[in-house]
């Protein structure tokens, strides 16, 4: 009786059995690595971590348009978010704080997957990173990145805060000093932007700190509102000080007016230009040898920062040695009459990134399964001198 009863019952318990695998399979999802990272997207290729790749709709911010390095800045972002098969919504914050805050809103409210911020109103970090934890929208800081103190707080409490990546401006400041003392340069003058501006106050302070411990003295310094006043606050400090063996223009955009200036007085040939942010323009001054020399290197930022992003996003967070989201600084490295040639080749050609795909891809969990804080770390100590940077190119 019992042995009839089993082969009867036998094919009943197969199929009960199939359909016990088919619910055990459905049940199997992937743990919620951050609550905002949006479906998967349908055909996505393979990737090399052995996943499917997303795509995300990424906002970025610049603090203003039509100012090339400003420009320069969100053009790039967008270019490395685009390598890694994303989509962008960009948005220009007019230079006002009111509206780079309303642009982190209106990028939340438009259902952004991240956010590639430039906090260059500063004290405006707080209220934007709220915005962002409030929306449970991801947001790394690049370039323009705000106060210690804020991206201390935000490390420890905000869980959406991907990390922040700037170049090493006090020590800009410092290899510019010394570029101009090597030169027999004694006294300076220093033009730039706002005080109150990170970017510039810590130029300065670098640029003092050395150029006066190596022996030389600063006379003076101007501070712009932008680059339309320029010309006339270096003509007015140049008048006071026509003896200054050089001037240290802050940023690319303070070279025109500077060098106005000083066609104006009178004095080319009886004082130096230096800089830093070399761009287009200034690059084909240092070739003219109108410019004695700068540093550069501030846009890979806007090349590594959105990558942070994309790990965070594809469930890989890059996280410090201390368990928290990363703070990284790029050096800066020289550009003179020597090796401006190479550096245009790479930095200011028609379609030229000094970044290679395969340099942003080998950042980024999704096409580099074994990156981690390290990888970063190895890439700005030995990747990023401008003969590193040839080598990768091909150059």
């Amino acid at each position: 009786m019992l042995k009839g009863f089993v082969k009867k019952a036998a094919p009943l318990v197969a199929l009960l059995l199939a359909f016990s695998l088919i619910a055990a399979a459905c049940a199997e999802k992937p743990a919620e690595t951050n609550p905002s990272a949006p479906a998967e997207t349908a055909g996505a290729p393979a990737d090399n971590g052995g996943t499917a790749a997303k795509s995300y709709l990424i906002g970025v911010n610049t603090w203003g348009s039509g100012v090339p390095i400003l420009d320069m800045f969100g053009d790039n972002a967008e270019y490395t978010l685009k390598v890694l098969g994303c989509k962008t919504t960009r948005a220009s914050d007019d230079f006002t704080a009111e509206k780079e805050l309303s642009n982190v809103q209106n990028f939340c409210s438009a259902g952004v997957d991240g956010i590639a911020l430039q906090a260059a109103a500063v004290t405006t970090l707080p209220a934007m990173a709220q915005v962002c934890q409030d929306a449970k929208v991801p947001f790394v800081l690049f370039t323009f990145i705000g106060d210690d103190k804020d991206r201390d707080a935000l490390a420890e409490s905000n869980p959406y805060y991907v990390g922040a990546i700037d170049a090493d401006m006090v020590t800009d400041g410092m290899k510019v000093a010394e570029m101009a003392i090597a030169d027999g340069c004694k006294t300076a003058v220093i033009i730039g932007g706002n005080i109150g501006d990170n970017n510039m106050d810590q130029r300065s302070e670098g640029f003092r700190k050395q150029f006066e411990a190596m022996g030389g003295k600063v006379l003076d310094e101007a501070r712009c509102t932008d680059a339309s006043e320029c010309a006339s606050k270096a003509s007015d400090m140049l008048s006071a000080y026509k003896d200054a063996d050089c001037i240290y223009a802050m940023v690319g955009d303070y070279i025109p007016g500077s060098l106005s200036a000083i066609e104006n007085l009178g004095l080319e040939g009886s004082i130096k230009v230096y800089m830093s942010c070399v761009d287009k323009a200034s690059a084909e001054y240092i070739k003219e040898g109108k410019i004695a020399g700068g540093n550069d290197g501030i846009v890979l930022a806007s090349y590594i920062g959105p990558t942070l992003l994309i790990n965070y996003l594809d469930g890989h967070p890059i996280l410090d040695e201390n368990g928290k989201a990363p703070r990284l600084q790029t050096v800066p490295f020289a550009v003179t009459k020597d090796n401006v040639d190479d550096y245009m080749s790479v930095f200011t050609a028609d379609n030229a990134h000094p970044l290679t795909e395969e340099v942003l891809k080998s950042l980024c969990y999704r096409y580099n399964p074994d990156v981690t804080y390290q990888t970063y770390v190895d890439l700005i100590q030995n990747g990023l001198s401008l003969d590193a940077i040839l080598a990768a190119n091909g150059k």
